[in-house]
Formats: C-alpha cells, sequence, structure tokens
C-alpha cells in the first residue's frame, strides 16, 4: 500500500458489516463515545478532524511523519544496497514513503488479530461480523448508511464469544484476552508500553507471536517483523531478498528500527 488510496483498498476487505464502511473517497466507522468518525480521501491523501482515523490513516505523525517514513526508505535503501537487492531500492524510489495501517480502536484490533490467525481475510471478516453484532446500537441521530453500531466493548466480547464459528480454542482465546483486557490487566492502547503489552499477551494461552506482532505493528510500533508470515516471505522473494528465514532475518538486521517499513514493502511485493 501507498497513501491513502492503499489504506483503504486494505480496510475494504476487512469491514465489519454495520459498524464501518468503505468507499473510494473515504472511510467512515462507529467508534466508542459513541459516535460515528469519517475520513475522506482525495488524491491520495487523507483528510479528518478524527485522532482516531487520522491512526489508520498513518496521520498522527503528520509533523514529522515524511521524516519518519523517508529515515525508513533510506535505511531499507542502504541495506538493499549492502546486500545487493537491487529490486527492493526500485521499488522505494517508485512508490516512496509507504503509510503505516493503524488502528481506531485497540481493543478491537486485539480481537481482529486473534480471529485473523490462521484463516482468510474473508473468513475472518465474516466470524467479526458475529461478534460486530453484539455492540451496542448507535442512537437513531448518528445512525447513517451502513453504521449502525459500535463494535463490542471487551465486556461485550467476554460475554458474547460463543457466537463465533469454528475452533473452540480459538473462541476460548478471544474470550481469555477480553476478559484480561477488560478487567485491566493488560494495557492494549496506542499508549501502552508495547514491550510489556506483547510479553502479558503471549501468557495467554493461544495468542502467539504472529498476533502480538500484528498488533504492534497496527499500534504503531515502527520495528516489527513477522517473519512466520506467508506474505512477508513471498515478497520476501520477489525482492530479491530470498524466503530463507535466515536470510531474510540476516537482511533485517541491517533495517532495525524499521523493520516494519520492511515488512510493508513484502506485503506490497507479495500483492
Amino acid at each position: 500500500m501507498t497513501g491513502a488510496s492503499g489504506i483503504l483498498a486494505w480496510l475494504a476487505p476487512r469491514a465489519v458489516p454495520g459498524v464501518e464502511v468503505v468507499a473510494a473517497d473515504g472511510y467512515r466507522r462507529a467508534l466508542p463515545g459513541p459516535r460515528v468518525a469519517t475520513a475522506a480521501v482525495v488524491d491520495d491523501v487523507a483528510t479528518t478532524s478524527d485522532p482516531d482515523l487520522a491512526r489508520v490513516f498513518d496521520l498522527d505523525r503528520a509533523a514529522d511523519g515524511t521524516d519518519a517514513r523517508a529515515e525508513a526508505d533510506a535505511r531499507l535503501t542502504w541495506a538493499a544496497e549492502r546486500h545487493g537487492v537491487p529490486a527492493l531500492a526500485a521499488a522505494i524510489a517508485a512508490r516512496p514513503a509507504l503509510a503505516q495501517p493503524g488502528a481506531a480502536d485497540a481493543h478491537e484490533m486485539l480481537v481482529r488479530a486473534i480471529v485473523g490467525q490462521q484463516i482468510s481475510v474473508v473468513a475472518a471478516t465474516q466470524q467479526l461480523a458475529l461478534l460486530g453484532a453484539l455492540g451496542d446500537a448507535l442512537p437513531p441521530m448518528l445512525a447513517a448508511a451502513g453504521i449502525e453500531r459500535c463494535f463490542p466493548t471487551m465486556a461485550q466480547v467476554a460475554a458474547g464469544a460463543g457466537v463465533l464459528r469454528g475452533p473452540a480454542a480459538k473462541t476460548a482465546t478471544v474470550r481469555r484476552a477480553a476478559e484480561a483486557v477488560a478487567a485491566g490487566a493488560i494495557d492494549v492502547s496506542p499508549a501502552a508500553d508495547l514491550e510489556l503489552m506483547r510479553a502479558q499477551l503471549l501468557e495467554l494461552k493461544g495468542i502467539g507471536p504472529w498476533t502480538v506482532g500484528y498488533l504492534s505493528l497496527r499500534l504503531g510500533d515502527p520495528d516489527v517483523l513477522l517473519l512466520g508470515d506467508v506474505a512477508v516471505r513471498k515478497g520476501a522473494r520477489r525482492l530479491g531478498i530470498g524466503d530463507d528465514v535466515a536470510a531474510l532475518a540476516a537482511f533485517a538486521a541491517d533495517c532495525a528500527g524499521h523493520r516494519s517499513a520492511l515488512m510493508l514493502r513484502c506485503w506490497a511485493a507479495a500483492a
């Protein structure tokens, strides 16, 4: 993905019915408050007055985000030259400053990460639609076309996780994580200590490195690389880095501090 249009393309197949709507000209969704937030997209640029949607479109770094992305591009280009990977350098030159997709609701993103483990986007969205129906309905004055309710709170997810279909173990993991967050035992938020959050989540049965890594990425961590992700390895192969885990890890070591940017490049190449 590049700018805002890339984020929209990412969001579209993952939209939870009744909670969010993705269109060619922007993104609308219900959020706690309750409220309905909107981001408009024109010529690949997103604008919004809502701070939560600003994170979704990587706009919360507006003051210095371009410099941060440029720094990541420079580091990856240096690593590409050092390791003899011209395809990566060419991809950066052709599409600079990839946006890092964020999260409007960190609790919701945790649930999405768990539900999405090892299943297709379509299947995950179907499961999330079942959970989404548990959320509180919006007041009539806020409801709009396609936006009817908020995504459920962690307490509602914990109480209603039984609506999920599929492995009982995954349902139990969703419930277990939601209970821990609802009770305040684990801080899952953009302001959280991400290292502590990851460690605490990994202690929960059913949650592994992919889930905590993906959640960290969506909460703004600039240094995440999911080595076991199929799309990451596919993209690394297409870029000429190679899909061998050891080789990818060695290359990524030279991108330390910017490994999320490397992962976005691999995902883009895989797509």
